[in-house]
């Protein structure tokens, strides 16, 4: 197996599969591996800092306008759908919104959904309002493209929105569908099968404790969904990122899901963790949406 990265997004290293990405990172010197956990802790203070900052400008209420999908929006070519993780709101997105603006989007729409109780409702109550406001969007003339970029319990959403997408005749005009998953939690997390076995389910919703574990019949459920949406549908592109540093989604089958399609990348960002990755790379991120 190759450990050769594929492409390099902005000084990101892509790999073609999860293996060879988790081993880049694995054979990496034990003393870098060291500065790289020790860089996490730093690099969380300087992400609740600026969550405290997002909250004393009102960055949640700015966003309000980009919370669901207007007239404007109908008549783009392509829709990027962003979705927040569990008890976040649409100012986690901020720094990549502020960077696609500088962008050229003439022909880009942006929907940054409020997901329903934040994260914490059944995954199915989730996804309808969501996909109901996509569905507007792709049954409007021309050919589209959909991008959903998810973070965390947002990739696991994600993911179900996917898999909704090819049982449903609204995905007819939408021939590209990009898939941005940043620390997903996309089949799951086992930190949630822990929280279960040792009692401590009740520090998370009922929902959350019920259909995030691993192997959850929810789970289960949408992996099966999601395989057969891969028999049809539009041309698809994949891309993974992780952190070595992750303390909710702390397993890479899941933030690094294998998906075997051709068009896939994963990539590891050491020195950060599971909040203050998404800032860290913004830029990465905003070229593979518009690129």
């Amino acid at each position: 197996m190759s450990l050769q990265p594929i492409s390099e997004i902005q000084g990101v290293k892509f790999f073609d599969n999860p293996s060879a990405c988790v081993s880049h990172f694995e054979n990496t010197h034990c003393i870098k591996k060291a500065i790289s956990l020790i860089q996490s802790f730093g690099t969380l203070l300087a992400h609740a800092l600026n969550k405290i900052s997002l909250v004393l400008h009102r960055v949640d209420a700015q966003m309000d306008p980009l919370t669901h999908v207007n007239t404007e929006i109908l008549s783009k070519k392509r829709l990027v759908v962003c979705i927040h993780g569990l008890n976040s709101n649409p100012s986690q997105f901020k720094k990549i919104v502020d960077e696609m603006q500088k962008k050229e989007l003439s022909e880009t729409g942006i929907f940054i959904p409020r997901v329903l109780q934040k994260g914490n409702a059944k995954l199915d109550e989730m996804v309808q309002p969501i996909f109901e406001e996509i569905s507007k969007w792709a049954k409007t003339p021309g050919e589209k493209e959909l991008v959903l970029v998810g973070i965390s319990n947002g990739g696991r959403i994600s993911r179900a929105i996917e898999a909704k997408l090819a049982k449903s005749e609204s995905n007819t005009n939408i021939k590209k569908l990009r898939f941005v998953s940043i620390v997903g939690a996309c089949k799951g997390s086992s930190l949630v099968n822990l929280a279960n076995k040792v009692g401590l389910s009740g520090l998370m919703s009922k929902n959350i404790s019920e259909e995030m574990p691993k192997n959850s019949k929810r789970n289960k459920q949408l992996n099966q969904d999601w395989m057969d949406g891969l028999l049809n549908g539009p041309t698809r592109e994949y891309t993974f990122i992780a952190s070595p540093h992750d303390w909710q989604v702390t397993n890479y089958d899941s933030s690094l899901m294998e998906v075997n399609v051709q068009n896939s990348r994963y990539a590891i960002i050491p020195g950060h963790g599971h909040n203050s990755i998404v800032n860290a790379i913004t830029k990465t991120v905003v070229e593979i949406i518009l690129t």
